[in-house]
């Protein structure tokens, strides 16, 4: 049996001492240059971060810049397009009004064509032209009637006119008379003429009453005449506005 080994070391306090102490220095150091490294790497990203958001907010105003420049343009035609759009309004309504006018005169030509050189057919008192024309009140018109003869006749034609209304109100059917609803509550038209005269009146509908055809009466010193025309309720060809009234 092999007897047990004895060690035996040296024991220097100091020296340990040493050795602990190189230690900690070397722990302090260690850790003073990893916080040094570590702030002035954050300090170059701080501004790096600093360099880049003055970048971006430059390229902001620039892009602000272009947009109100672009908002501005696009008024600007807006404006322009609203004012081209006016004009061709108004230019379109003066057309349309011409076009009124040139329409008018022509059938004042043609009226004054039947009085001059009448046809054969034509000879005679006869209703030239009978027209209505809603008014801006309700249920209310404004009526034309013209009565012609030729001009080759010399003689004065004299008499009276009447006109009447037929309709339904309240599923029924009903005649109205001019005084019934003439403004002016006249009950005939007189006339004297040579060559022609022409009548002007306003009406006023009862409430309900749906008009379908008027009836006018010519009783004169020669001649009785007859003649009725359809209430459509449409509006004329001509664009006056005038109530589409044909004759049957």
């Amino acid at each position: 049996m092999k007897s047990p080994q004895l060690i035996v070391s040296e024991h220097d306090p100091l020296k340990r001492g040493i050795l602990i102490a190189a230690l900690v220095f070397a722990v302090i150091v260690g850790g003073f240059l990893i916080y040094d490294y570590g702030r002035s790497r954050a300090n170059f990203d701080f501004t790096s971060l600093e360099n880049e958001r003055e970048v971006m907010h430059d390229q902001i105003a620039v892009l602000n810049s272009e947009l109100d420049g672009l908002r501005q343009k696009l008024i600007s035609r807006q404006r322009s397009g609203e004012i081209e759009k006016r004009a061709y309004s108004e230019v379109d309504e003066s057309l349309r009004n011409l076009q009124a006018e040139i329409l008018e005169l022509k059938e004042e030509v043609a009226f004054y064509r039947s009085i001059v050189a009448p046809r054969e057919s034509a000879r005679g008192l006869r209703i030239q032209r009978f027209q209505i024309k809603p008014a801006a009140q309700k249920n209310a018109y404004r009526y034309k009637l013209v009565l012609t003869q030729v001009i080759k006749n010399n003689r004065v034609t004299r008499g009276e006119a009447s006109i009447q209304l037929e309709g339904v109100q309240d599923g029924k059917l009903r005649t109205l008379l001019l005084s019934d609803i003439s403004v002016e509550k006249i009950g005939k038209l007189p006339f004297k003429f040579k060559y022609f005269q022409s009548f002007e009146g306003d009406l006023i509908l009862p409430e309900g009453f749906v008009p379908s055809r008027v009836n006018i009466n010519l009783v004169s010193n020669r001649v009785t005449l007859d003649k009725t025309f359809s209430w459509s309720g449409g509006i004329s060809s001509s664009g006056s506005g005038a109530l589409k009234i044909s004759a049957l």
